[in-house]
């Protein structure tokens, strides 16, 4: 009797045994389960989102996919009604997906509503239903850190309206691409100097803007591209489209100048569409704003920068000008200038009127600037700053404050000094425009 019960208790014993191993086997590997899905008798490893983003303006709509490996996408349209299907393989529905109609706003000139589903197993899709005809274009980003921005891998799709009449900055961007893409191995269209606005006199511009000289104000970075962030996360992007915008309406009150502005709303504008905006419009000034920042958060004030042609005026220059230049890669210029005579045509800055007129017209922003903050440099810094190449119009980048200064953040975080920088840059503006006039 006693052998038949040892032997069940063994057969017991192993059975708990074998259980008890599934069920550690199943815990050790619950999350990785998750990831998985069977197809066949394959496995694919689900891609985990980080983020997805919408950008809606009345220029463009951008959506960008970041993720932790790289994204696989494909886009088609649909009709009736007009929709755009984009498919991310290797994914699954998550909130990140559901949220993306909260980003919807009314004046989105393409985007009417969004829907998503997962599609099949291992495959969400996004459904865009969309307000017109629209063309689009893509980009695969890898991995990059600069400065404050730490993006894994990211998929960025651009939907442009199809067919827009270019009549104020924000509906220029059509005209932009059609000027800025062409290839010149791909295509047999020449383009040259003649191809832009002529090099020009201050009178003929005045003329040509109704006797008023048309300053382009350019808010640095947007949509993508926050720029540097503060102690307190305050971002560059936000601080200086409002400085802009102050200063905008500070300029269109007078009678001898009028001003427009690069962007207008959280958008994404690559270095060298900014300068094309600049001399499409027939700027006679160009005044790009930031807001520094530093490795250190020992440096604060106000500092004025113009193009250098013989290499940056000082390591904090040269840093600076690196860092502001990275914009196109952490934005994603997708209608970046490619034809390479266009690119040489925007990056000559031998016109020795064009630079001497920068120093003056810094000179005269600096002494403006130390009435109602600290300079950190009295002296105009040189640096080779993308967006300040317009061969033919006088061009500035005035960093308003540190931001990477807690008191400095702190500052720019008040409506009182945001309007007190429009002004004195204003001042600056109004005072080497009234050199022109007289001149």
């Amino acid at each position: 009797m006693s052998e038949p019960i040892n032997q069940m208790r063994r057969r017991i014993l192993q059975l708990g045994f074998c259980s008890g191993i599934t069920l550690f086997v199943n815990k050790l590997y619950a999350d990785d389960i998750t990831n998985l899905v069977e197809s066949g008798s394959t496995k694919t490893t689900i891609n985990q989102m980080i983020a997805i983003r919408l950008w809606p303006s009345k220029v463009y709509t951008r959506i960008t996919l970041e993720a932790q490996s790289t994204i696989q996408a494909k886009y088609f349209t649909l009709e009736s009604p007009k929709r755009l299907a984009i498919d991310i393989e290797n994914t699954q529905l998550s909130n990140l997906f559901k949220n993306l109609t909260e980003q919807i706003i009314n004046e989105d000139p393409v985007v009417a509503n969004i829907k998503v589903g997962q599609f099949n197993p291992t495959t969400v899709r996004i459904v865009i239903y969309l307000k017109d005809d629209v063309k689009m274009s893509s980009q695969l980003l890898s991995p990059i850190h600069v400065a404050d921005v730490n993006y894994k891998y990211r998929f960025i799709l651009d939907i442009y309206k199809k067919n827009v009449t270019a009549n104020t900055p924000d509906e220029l961007n059509d005209d932009l691409l059609a000027m800025l893409q062409l290839d010149s191995e791909s295509t047999n269209t020449k383009i040259s100097r003649e191809s832009y606005p002529s090099f020009k006199s201050i009178q003929n511009s005045k003329q040509k803007n109704k006797g008023k000289i048309l300053i382009m104000l350019d808010p640095g970075h947007g949509g993508e591209d926050p720029g540097a962030i503060g102690p307190s996360r305050l971002k560059e992007k936000h601080v200086v489209l409002e400085i802009a915008k102050n200063l905008y309406d500070l300029i269109n009150q007078t009678d001898y100048m009028r001003a427009e502005m690069t962007r207008t709303q959280d958008i994404f504008i690559p270095l060298g569409t900014r300068v094309a905006i600049a001399r499409k419009f027939g700027a006679d000034l160009f005044v790009s704003i930031h807001a520094d920042a530093f490795t250190s958060p020992d440096p604060s004030g106000s500092s004025v920068f113009m193009l250098s042609d013989k290499g940056a005026s000082s390591s904090f220059a040269k840093w600076l000008a690196i860092s502001q230049n990275a914009s196109d890669q952490i934005g994603g210029a997708s209608f970046q200038t490619k034809n390479s005579i266009v690119r040489k045509v925007l990056l000559d800055m031998s016109q020795t009127w064009t630079r001497r007129q920068s120093s003056q017209f810094g000179s005269i922003m600096l002494q403006n600037l130390a009435k109602v903050h600290n300079l950190h440099n009295k002296n105009i810094e040189q640096a080779n700053f993308a967006v300040l190449k317009a061969p033919d119009i006088p061009s500035i980048l005035v960093e308003t404050a540190f931001i990477s200064n807690l008191h400095d953040e702190s500052l720019l975080q008040t409506v009182a000094f945001k309007q007190e920088i429009a002004t004195a840059i204003f001042n600056g503006v109004s005072g080497y425009s009234k050199t022109l006039l007289t001149g």
